[in-house]
């Protein structure tokens, strides 16, 4: 069986998790090699998937490794941009990994009819988690829950952040600190996001004499203050 990178083992972590007994169907956004929906039929996290992915080249390797697991019947592949390969009510797990907050959260308002229909949508950023998080609040998203990961990439240390959200109409907003730290990552304050804070505090630091916007200073000193207390 094919083994996952650390954090897509998290996104498949919170598939199992969030639905009993499991999801129905999976949808994979920009599901590259398809690694995500093959480990997750062969462990009985879902009854099928759909693989969507915006280019043929990827989607084309996609097939092949899911002919090689024999999945070829629980596994479908679709070509297209974001949601858009998906009808409202298809998948009631919808999977969206590795691209920045802000291409996600195009995606998700791009296809808002089948994000808010669907039972779970589990989203990871490779960045702006900030304006993810406020953006899917705005829209009537409530965060359920996220997962920090701690992953070594080329001999780097990275952390990643995975979420879990389902509309919900009206929602409570958090404050800027939570924005900022993740509202259930404060809460469970485990090591690796002590190791976060640590990494984040760092790379404040080391800029923060180079701005010179008086506005993006003090938010800059206020973010550094949320980091050390």
């Amino acid at each position: 069986m094919l083994a996952l990178s650390p954090r897509l083992q998290a996104v498949l972590d919170f598939c199992r998790s969030l639905h009993t007994p499991r999801c129905g169907v999976l949808a994979d956004i920009g599901t590259d090699h398809a690694y995500l929906p093959i480990v997750a039929i062969q462990h009985n996290v879902c009854t099928s998937a759909i693989a969507c992915d915006l280019h043929p080249g990827p989607l084309g390797i996609a097939n092949e490794n899911i002919q090689e697991a024999r999945l070829t019947g629980k596994i479908e592949t679709r070509l297209g941009d974001g949601l858009a390969p998906l009808l409202p009510g298809e998948s009631d797990c919808i999977v969206i990994t590795g691209m920045g907050g802000m291409r996600i959260w195009g995606i998700v308002q791009e296809g808002i009819e089948q994000a808010q229909v669907a039972r779970r949508l589990i989203l990871q950023p490779q960045h702006d988690i900030v304006l993810l998080r406020k953006n899917m609040h705005k829209a009537g998203f409530e965060i359920e829950d996220e997962q920090l990961v701690r992953e070594v990439v080329s001999g780097k240390e990275h952390f990643y952040v995975v979420l879990a959200a389902q509309y919900a109409r009206d929602v409570k907003a958090w404050s800027e600190r939570e924005y900022f730290l993740g509202k259930f990552l404060i809460n469970k304050a485990s090591e690796d996001f002590m190791a976060y804070l640590d990494c984040e505090r760092e790379k404040i630091t080391s800029y923060i004499t180079s701005i010179k916007d008086k506005t993006a200073l003090s938010d800059a000193k206020k973010r550094l203050e949320w980091l050390t207390t």
